[in-house]
């Protein structure tokens, strides 16, 4: 599956998101909507006991990311995240033998203020971008956030590396 990471890595953070909600779906009590259409294209990925139009508190998204801080969501609802932050390791020493390692996981209650619109490229002339929201002082809003933290990866230069 890497070599999916390698060919368009947006899409990657996608399906690693998509595995998360997997994940909380089968081991937790968050599950995913009962309607498949609404489940692949709506909000939220998961619901406290699998509730319809569940309020925000008992709302949750699952989104994969790269980046250390950055949060970005095409929804500016209020709503908990959880963001698994991983990295590609070609060398697979992070994680032994592992070329995918979720390194954080940080989980937050973003509320309508924390998110700035990003705008869109996309126009009737065709081509661009969906809108999109980013995440208004990440590092700030996201600094106590980790519920998981792999303990050998620190963050240097903005990105995460091994340390020894």
């Amino acid at each position: 599956m890497v070599e999916l990471y390698y060919e368009q890595a947006n899409v990657f953070s996608g399906i690693v998101g998509i595995f998360g909600v997997r994940a909380l779906d089968a081991f937790s009590p968050y599950k995913r909507h009962k309607h498949s259409d609404v489940a692949q294209q709506r909000f939220p990925d998961l619901s406290l006991g699998g509730r319809l139009n569940p309020p925000p508190e008992l709302a949750l998204e699952s989104k994969g990311s790269t980046c250390p801080w950055a949060v970005q969501s095409h929804y500016d609802h209020p709503d908990w995240y959880i963001i698994w932050r991983y990295l590609v390791d070609a060398t697979r020493k992070i994680k032994s033998g592992k070329a995918v390692v979720v390194w954080r996981v940080d989980v937050v209650f973003v509320d309508k203020p924390d998110w700035n619109y990003e705008g869109s490229t996309a126009g009737t002339q065709g081509g661009g971008r969906t809108h999109t929201f980013g995440l208004r002082l990440p590092a700030q809003k996201l600094r106590d956030a980790a519920a998981y933290q792999l303990p050998n990866v620190k963050l240097q230069g903005g990105r995460p590396v091994l340390v020894e």
